[in-house]
């Protein structure tokens, strides 16, 4: 009884102990440990798991642990965010903010999003996109929000 009770202990304690790595790249590189922030300027490129935001800035954000609690990506941004039921968002966005201990991400101004597989086209001011629940919710503000989706009708005119 006690061996099973250190398995599943041990099974209980893997997505605790699993964590995705994040590797961001750059032309340059500043920290402030005063204010607690890293400056990543000139073709940024984050990767996590399948995730992948591409800018010109990031400025990532940490607690008095040095953990990362904001992620800020600007200027020319270009993500791509895979859902857990491998659905993705691919587009662009002026502006990109991702908090890790939410798993949520908040796109801002002028933002596009290809929703795949359905090809779906969304425009909007502002989307959030809560990874943990799957839900996203986009808003307007001085433009509407607006999708593009195909309907497939019945040709054959059955069900008339």
């Amino acid at each position: 009884m006690r061996g099973f009770v250190s398995v599943l202990a041990l099974l209980l304690a893997i997505p605790i102990l699993y964590a995705e790595n994040v590797e961001i790249t750059s032309n340059s590189f500043e920290a402030d440990e005063t204010r607690r922030v890293s400056i990543f300027t000139g073709d940024v490129h984050v990767k996590k798991g399948k995730d992948r935001i591409d800018s010109q800035k990031l400025i990532v954000y940490f607690d008095k642990e040095r953990k990362p609690i904001k992620y800020e990506a600007l200027k020319d941004v270009t993500f791509k965010i895979v859902m857990d039921s491998n659905k993705s968002y691919e587009g662009k966005a002026q502006k990109i903010v991702y908090f890790p201990k939410e798993a949520k991400y908040l796109l801002e101004k002028d933002v596009f999003i290809l929703q795949k597989p359905e090809n779906r086209k969304i425009y909007g001011e502002k989307v959030i996109v809560n990874r943990q629940n799957g839900q996203a919710r986009v808003e307007g503000g001085k433009k509407p929000v607006k999708f593009i989706f195909n309907v497939e009708e019945n040709a054959t005119g059955e069900g008339n």
